[in-house]
């Protein structure tokens, strides 16, 4: 059915500015309903933009009095009616939870058990040993997530998403402390929907969630040489088919050590040393040597132009011509978190040369601006006004572009790029920032409006996570859900690309007008470039609904 109301299909909590965009001409006076029929608002909306990235004419409308909890609709004469939509406290919780068990379906090599994966159950995979790159060495690799639709394992994406998932701890304990490990609640088989009973609060205890970062970290160990540096990725030579991941059988290979991944490791076991602290103390000391010994790796190490697929090897490369970013971060995480003087240098001189920013796996300047703005430690209190300031610059940038959005999106037509959901995501962490170091309430507006629109409130009407809202991607690009024929949920698509970067696009579109760039998107699994997922991305999304699911 086409849709011409568009609203966050998964819901509100009672505090949060709450719009809704029309798809029209001219105003439009609309109401919002209980699905009882009971109408709890009427309203105008009469903000017209002209919206160039979704081709249309949009009115935004504004209900953010209805703070009562329960289950409504938006009704609009002429344009029917909305999707409906929850208000109450716990409207994010089950959306969380989705998402976060993805990492726990992504786990490799270990079993899992029908009662808590249902159809997605299998047996432990990628056993074998990797065979380093150009040697006849054989090591030990099991374990971590599998970064995306494919069964690769990548240091970087992995570091960034593990660093994400502990600020969404710090930022929202008390919602990430409810989380349940599905092996720990046994999912329903046939709909991996939990029940309400699942989802009982457990105020401070994090312990499943730290358990899941944990399995990813005890696999970089692994991948961490004698002498400190990181293999950049395990996988086999090349992509497999829409196969389940024990039926993968070619050889697994260590790609060589990158300067990104030996930084992005010694800096994100620096982060998650004060998580650990109290948790398991042994596994925190551990953490910490292997981060030192990482840093001291990272010092000696010059790969010009980054890292590059060897020969032979064609699965993800993660190549990224720029290191100064990871360094960056490394060293402000480490001065963070062990105080050593030479850490605070490395940093301090890199940033007087330049402030870096980015959430994203090639760009992480903005994980070291928050390590060195919340340290305790001695620092240069001018640079730190620097940053501040840049951060601050950066998001009034972002700003602009959301509010002149029908969707409150913060994309130029230009940034409906491969993963453009990632930088939903990460415009929406820029925005927080800069709600924490103002207080001004505009930037959590915008902040929440980017997570609103990746739960539908977009020009496809589209929940871009699986199994949640009431139109969700249902064909994603990843191969245990192509394998069993149902999508497993919790998954955030990439998006709207519109680069048209696969034959499954290419094909459909071929000779035919390219649709606006909002709108390219194919809920196709052979399309990877506009619906394929990956743990960073869900990451991403998952730092941001608990930051400001928790503000």
């Amino acid at each position: 059915m086409y849709k011409r109301i568009f609203i966050d299909q998964c819901g509100y909590l009672p505090h949060m500015k709450k719009e809704v965009t029309f798809c029209a001409e001219e105003p439009v006076s609309f109401a919002v309903h209980r699905v009882d029929g009971t109408c709890v608002y009427i309203g105008t909306a009469d903000r017209r933009i002209e919206n160039a990235s979704a081709g249309e004419t949009n009115y935004v409308g504004d209900f953010s009095t209805v703070t009562e909890s329960g289950l409504f609709f938006v009704h609009a004469i002429g344009l029917g009616e909305s999707d409906s939509f929850f208000i109450s406290e716990n409207a994010l919780f089950e959306v969380f939870q989705s998402s976060m068990a993805f990492f726990y379906f992504q786990r490799c090599g270990h079993e899992l058990p029908e009662k808590a994966a249902g159809i997605y159950a299998h047996e432990p995979c990628h056993t074998g040993h990797a065979r380093v790159y150009g040697k006849e060495e054989l090591r030990e690799v099991t374990g971590g997530w599998h970064d995306a639709g494919d069964y690769g394992r990548y240091v970087g994406p992995g570091a960034m998403a593990v660093a994400q998932l502990l600020y969404a701890l710090e930022r929202g304990e008390a919602l990430c402390g409810r989380y349940r490990s599905p092996e720990n609640i046994g999912f329903a088989a046939a709909s991996l929907t939990p029940s309400a009973a699942d989802f009982a609060a457990r105020p401070g205890d994090p312990s499943d969630y730290l358990e899941e970062l944990k399995y990813e970290l005890d696999w970089m160990l692994k991948l961490q040489r004698e002498d400190g540096a990181l293999y950049h990725k395990v996988s086999c030579p090349n992509f497999c088919g829409f196969i389940m991941p024990e039926d993968e059988k070619d050889e697994l290979v260590l790609s060589p050590v990158s300067v990104t991944a030996t930084a992005d490791f010694a800096a994100v076991c620096a982060m998650a040393v004060r998580f650990y602290k109290g948790f398991d103390e042994a596994y925190a000391r551990r953490l910490e040597a292997a981060s030192q010994k990482a840093y001291e790796a990272m010092k000696k190490m010059d790969i010009p132009g980054g890292f590059k697929n060897p020969d032979g090897i064609t699965t993800g490369e993660y190549g990224d011509s720029c290191d100064t970013d990871e360094r960056y971060w490394a060293a402000a995480e480490l001065y963070k978190a062990f105080g050593d003087e030479m850490y605070r240098k490395d940093f301090e001189e890199l940033a007087r040369e330049k402030i870096y920013h980015g959430y994203g796996w090639s760009d992480m300047g903005s994980y070291g601006n928050l390590a060195y703005l919340s340290t305790e430690r001695p620092v240069d209190e001018a640079l730190q006004r620097a940053i501040r300031q840049s951060m601050i610059d950066l998001a009034d940038r972002i700003l602009q572009i959301a509010e002149s959005d029908g969707y409150g999106t913060a994309l130029t037509e230009k940034q409906y790029v491969w993963g453009s959901n990632l930088l939903v995501s990460n415009n929406g962490l820029h925005l927080y920032d800069a709600w924490k170091l103002t207080g001004e309430r505009r930037y959590l507006d915008a902040a929440e409006a980017q997570l609103h629109y990746l739960l539908g409130r977009n020009s496809m009407g589209l929940c871009f996570v699986s199994g949640c809202g009431t139109y969700s991607i249902r064909h994603p690009h990843h191969r245990p859900s192509v394998a069993q024929g149902k999508a497993m949920p919790g998954m955030l698509s990439g998006g709207p690309c519109r680069w048209f970067a696969d034959e499954t696009i290419k094909e459909l579109f071929s000779g035919k007008s390219a649709p606006a760039p909002a709108k390219c998107l194919l809920d196709m699994n052979g399309s990877y470039s506009t619906n394929e997922v990956t743990i960073y991305w869900n990451s991403s999304f998952l730092q941001l609904l608990a930051s400001v699911g928790c503000a």
